[in-house]
Parts: structure tokens; C-alpha cells; sequence
């Protein structure tokens, strides 16, 4: 299973849990809650009315109100299963890449460690640096607005943590940063990234 299937099937699910739980609420505010673009919402609707998952009825204002059909009830909960199990498949492929990169920074006994981008994939690989013992000295991330996530102090500036010696980074997050953008391009450091993310980046050491 591939990234984008993985990332398909929580849309989905994301999509139909949104309609069964508010029947009154339209496309835009669909795509707001799921968090994708309106166009891809309209799509999904459709195909789900087709294929008989979703029951659309006409309301005042030009609005429509939707309803999941016992089929759709069906498929949500095949697609919450499929949910459960890729997520278990993706936890397990990204603990083995973060496990491979803490092994190869104790090898090089680098002395400053930084993850870049908070959320769920740098919390796996926190979980992986606490059962190694391995030390994460900040998290670098411009937009998160706390101190701290999971203990680990949040750095927003960069030049803060380039003036330590032998530091390097591992990347936790696509989105966090721009790898082609000149503040990173000039850096020595090394930046790491799980094999599940597919970035081939050149290293700089």
C-alpha cells in the first residue's frame, strides 16, 4: 500500500463521518472540515451518490442535505477498518525509518539533533528516540506557536541552531519547510528523511 491509497481512504472515511454526523451542511464546509479542496469534495459526493452511498435531497436556499444509505453505512465501516490497518502498516514502515536514522546518528555521534515540523510523524519518531535513548535537543518548526511539544523545545529560528556544532536534522514534515529554498540549500548540516517520505536529497557531508 502506497502513500496516496493511505491518504485516500481517511478523506473518504473523513467524508462520510462529516455527512453521518451533520446532514445539514454543505460542500464548502465539508471541504473545510476534511480539509481539502472544494473541487475534490464535489467529486467524492458524486461518486458516492452513484455508487449508492449517499442520498441527496433538496433543500430551501438551493442547498441539499445528504444522508448516508445502509450501503454507505456499510462502506464506512469497511473503510474504517481499512483505516485502522494501513495506519498500523504506516506506524510500523515509519518506526523502522526513524530506527534506522537514530542508529546511524549514534554511529556518527553527532552532538545536536533537530526534527523539523511537529505532528504525528515527528511523534513517532520521538517514541523511537525515547526507546533507543536517543537525545532530540530541540524541534524546529516557524508556525508552531507553544514552547514545547512532547517536552522537546520548539527553536523558530534557525540560526539559533546552525551556530552548534555537528548538528543535523530529521525531516518529520513535508510542509514544514522548503528543502530547495536558500536557508536550507546553504546549510552544512545534514538533513535526514524517512524513506517512507521518498525525498532524494542530496547531503551536504
Amino acid at each position: 500500500m502506497n502513500i496516496k491509497y493511505e491518504k485516500n481512504i481517511e478523506i473518504e472515511l473523513k467524508l462520510l463521518t462529516t455527512i453521518e454526523e451533520n446532514k445539514n451542511i454543505s460542500q464548502r464546509s465539508i471541504s473545510k472540515e476534511i480539509n481539502v479542496a472544494l473541487g475534490l469534495t464535489n467529486s467524492l459526493v458524486k461518486k458516492f451518490v452513484k455508487k449508492g452511498f449517499l442520498k441527496l435531497k433538496q433543500a430551501p436556499m438551493k442547498r441539499f442535505l445528504y444522508y448516508l444509505t445502509p450501503q454507505g453505512l456499510i462502506e464506512k465501516s469497511r473503510l474504517t477498518q481499512e483505516y485502522i490497518k494501513t495506519s498500523l502498516t504506516f506506524f510500523k514502515r515509519a518506526k523502522q525509518d526513524f530506527e534506522e536514522i537514530f542508529k546511524l546518528i549514534q554511529k556518527n555521534k553527532k552532538q545536536t539533533i533537530c526534527l523539523i515540523g511537529t505532528g504525528e510523524i515527528c511523534e513517532i519518531a520521538i517514541l523511537v528516540s525515547n526507546h533507543l535513548n536517543v537525545n532530540i535537543d530541540c524541534i524546529f518548526d516557524e508556525k508552531f506557536q507553544k514552547k514545547f511539544f512532547y517536552g522537546i523545545p520548539i527553536k523558530n529560528n534557525l540560526n539559533l541552531i546552525t551556530s552548534r556544532k555537528n548538528s543535523f536534522f530529521i525531516l518529520c514534515e513535508t510542509n514544514a519547510i522548503n528543502l530547495n529554498s536558500k536557508k536550507f540549500s546553504d546549510l552544512n548540516e545534514i538533513i535526514f528523511s524517512p524513506k517512507f517520505m521518498m525525498i532524494n536529497r542530496k547531503k551536504t557531508k
